[in-house]
């Protein structure tokens, strides 16, 4: 039993002494394959419905026409000048 332990406890954080992976290798994986093809699926939106998404995203947005909402960049009027120190 205590044997049995030990090899369970050994191998349980144990990694192989592979090298890296290049990028083609990577790529080439069953694994990203998988992954790619489901992603390319999830995120499948044509060009016109991204730009209406974008357009209404904005329309319904609460800084839409307002100066003064909160992640606006300040505008620096050029005429002002700094004060003297």
């Amino acid at each position: 039993m205590a044997e049995r332990q030990r090899n369970q406890s050994a191998g349980a954080g144990e990694t192989e002494d592979r090298p890296p992976m290049t990028a083609e290798q990577f790529e080439a994986s069953p694994e990203f394959r998988k992954f790619k093809s489901a992603m390319r699926k999830i995120l499948k939106v044509s060009k016109s419905e991204l730009d209406e998404r974008v357009r209404l995203a904005k329309e319904a947005s609460p800084r839409f026409e307002n100066p003064n909402a909160p992640g606006r960049k300040l505008r620096v009027n050029a005429k002002t000048t700094r004060l003297p120190k």
